[in-house]
């Protein structure tokens, strides 16, 4: 009887092994789509918002946007370490860009263009960052990681 145990232990081992796996695998993808269903939705909102338009008000309804998100993420938890550090200098990035398109908005209404163009310049950058960060967590989330 004991061979026979022996037998099966390896067995039972690696389908504990897979069912955690399967488990974290499932977590991930929750703790992803929750991510998604808070930054997609808001990310159109802005895109909405900011469609053809240059104005003060529209650059500060943006940058509470912008901010709201920053903050809607900070309650989200993640399985893992790295993953919830890339959410958070997300949600930085975040509210960096609500910061700077108040400027923005200041300087379009009081049509300071070398403010406007110092400005820009600093969305760019954030863009960047943003672009990076995302791609991070994008990577994250795709199964296999």
């Amino acid at each position: 009887m004991a061979s026979l145990t022996l037998r099966f232990a390896p067995r039972l081992a690696f389908g504990v092994f897979l069912l955690s796996v399967s488990c974290g695998r499932f977590t991930q993808t929750r703790q992803c789509r929750a991510l998604i269903a808070r930054v997609n939705p808001a990310l159109d909102e802005i895109a909405r918002l900011t469609h053809d338009k240059t104005d003060k008000a529209t650059y500060l309804a943006a940058a509470a946007r912008y901010e709201q998100l920053s903050i809607e993420l900070g309650p989200l938890q993640f399985s893992n370490q790295q993953m919830a550090k890339d959410v958070a200098e997300y949600a930085g990035i975040l509210h960096s860009t609500g910061i700077v398109l108040k400027s923005l908005a200041l300087a379009v209404d009081g049509h300071n263009a070398s403010e406007i163009e110092r400005i820009s310049r600093e969305l760019e950058r954030l863009d960047g960052r943003e672009h990076v960060s995302i791609t991070k967590m994008d990577t994250w989330c795709q199964p296999g990681a």
